[in-house]
């Protein structure tokens, strides 16, 4: 794959690798894109532990597992 970046990000990425801080672009962009699945999974883990802690949810057990299921996600 191929990526041209133009004006101050393509200035920002190349400052970052001259001064040594990455060994090519190429680490330096997948530096950034683990830091932002791991913003993604704290985001998501931020959501859920707001949703406990305001009552929304509800116990999965043997007995209601099918009805869980079987209801669309725009009805949670």
């Amino acid at each position: 794959m191929e990526i041209t970046l133009h004006g101050s990000v393509a200035d920002m990425l190349n400052n970052q690798v001259t001064a040594g801080k990455y060994q090519s672009p190429e680490d330096l962009v997948y530096e950034a894109l683990e830091a932002l699945v791991k913003q993604k999974i704290d985001e998501g883990i931020n959501e859920g532990l707001a949703d406990m802690e305001a009552g929304r949810v509800i116990e999965i057990n043997a007995g209601n597992l099918q009805s869980v299921l079987s209801k669309p996600v725009s009805e949670w």
